[in-house]
C-alpha cells in the first residue's frame, strides 16, 4: 500500500526537540577538537558568524586570500635562497587548504554528528503528536530520530545524505553549484605567462569545487524507488526544513510526481512572522497557493 502522507524533514525538526545539531554546534565542536581546521573554515568561507550558511559557503571559498596568504612559499626563480627542491612547495600548502576545506571538514562532521546523543520516548521531553509511522519520509538530516523516538520504519525513510547510525554510510556535506557549470581558474587569457606553480595550484582548487559539491541529480537517480512510490500522497508535511537553494533539486524532484503537486501542503512555522516568508516560499516553488499552507510547531502538539 502506498503511503499518503509525506513529510520533509529539515534540521530544525532535530533542533526542536533539543539536540544539539545546529551549525554553530559543530562551529564550537571545531574550535575545541582541530584548531587548523578551524582556521581554515574561519579565513577561507563565508560562512557566517554562527557558520550556518556552511554548505553555500563551501562553493565560495576565497581562492584569492588562499593565494595570497601562500604567496611566501611561492618565490621567484631568480630569487637567492630558490632552489628545485623547493618548486612543490606552493602547490603543497596549497593543497593542505583544499585537504582541508574539504576531506577533513566531511570527517570532523561525521565524527561530530555521530556523537550527538538522540532523545528516546524514556527521555525525551517534548514530541509532536500525529506523525504518521507509515507515511514516507524524506529527512535531509543524519540523525535516528525519526527511529529512536517515533518508532517510524527504517524502510519508510530515506537519509538523502546518508544516515549516521550505520558506520559505513557516507555523510554528505557539500555545495550546489555544479563544477561542470564554473569555469576553470586557468581558463584565463594570459595562462601562457602563468606561473607553473600557479597554474598547478589553480588545478587543484578547481578539484576542489568538484570534492565539494553535493550531487543531488545523482542522488536523486540513486533513489528514484523513493520517489516512485509517492503517488498516493496527500499530504506534504515540510518540519524543520528551509527549502533553501542547496537542496532545492529534490524539492523539484518531488513537485515532478502529479499527486505531490496536488497534494496539500504544509510547513511548519516558529512564530507568527514566519508564516508569510514561509508561504511565499512554498509558492515560489511551485507548490499551488491555494493548496499551500502554514502551521506552527505547537499546532502538531495538539
Amino acid at each position: 500500500m502506498h503511503p499518503t502522507k509525506l513529510y520533509v524533514i529539515g534540521n530544525g525538526f532535530d533542533l526542536w526537540h533539543g539536540i544539539p545539531s545546529s551549525y554553530a554546534q559543530f562551529k564550537e565542536y571545531v574550535r575545541r577538537s582541530d584548531r587548523d581546521l578551524f582556521h581554515a573554515v574561519e579565513s577561507y568561507l563565508p560562512a557566517d558568524e554562527d557558520w550556518s550558511d556552511l554548505e553555500s559557503a563551501l562553493a565560495e571559498v576565497d581562492v584569492d586570500s588562499i593565494i595570497d596568504d601562500l604567496g611566501h612559499f611561492m618565490p621567484a626563480y631568480s630569487a637567492e635562497d630558490w632552489s628545485d627542491a623547493g618548486h612543490h612547495d606552493f602547490q603543497y600548502e596549497v593543497d593542505q587548504v583544499v585537504q582541508h576545506l574539504s576531506t577533513k571538514l566531511t570527517a570532523r562532521f561525521g565524527e561530530w554528528i555521530r556523537s550527538l546523543e538522540i532523545p528516546t520516548p524514556a527521555i525525551a521531553t517534548k514530541r509532536l503528536n500525529g506523525i504518521d509511522a507509515n507515511a514516507a519520509f524524506l529527512t535531509f538530516n543524519y540523525t535516528s530520530t525519526l527511529g529512536d523516538l517515533y518508532a517510524v520504519p527504517y524502510a519508510h525513510v530515506l537519509h538523502i545524505h546518508g544516515e549516521a547510525r550505520l558506520q559505513d554510510s557516507e555523510l554528505i556535506l557539500g555545495h550546489a553549484w555544479n563544477p561542470a557549470q564554473r569555469r576553470s581558474l586557468n581558463d584565463r587569457p594570459d595562462i601562457e605567462d602563468l606561473d607553473t606553480r600557479l597554474m598547478e595550484a589553480n588545478g587543484i582548487l578547481d578539484e576542489y569545487f568538484s570534492r565539494t559539491f553535493k550531487p543531488s541529480e545523482q542522488l536523486i537517480r540513486e533513489n528514484q524507488p523513493f520517489f516512485d512510490q509517492l503517488g498516493a500522497i496527500q499530504a506534504v508535511h515540510v518540519l524543520g526544513h528551509s527549502l533553501s537553494n542547496v537542496d532545492l533539486p529534490y524539492i523539484l524532484a518531488l513537485l515532478k510526481v502529479p499527486s505531490v503537486v496536488a497534494a496539500r501542503w504544509y510547513i511548519a512555522c516558529r512564530s507568527e512572522q514566519e508564516r508569510a516568508t514561509k508561504y511565499d516560499r512554498l509558492v515560489s516553488l511551485g507548490v499551488d497557493p491555494k493548496r499551500a499552507s502554514t502551521v506552527l510547531w505547537t499546532d502538531y502538539l495538539a
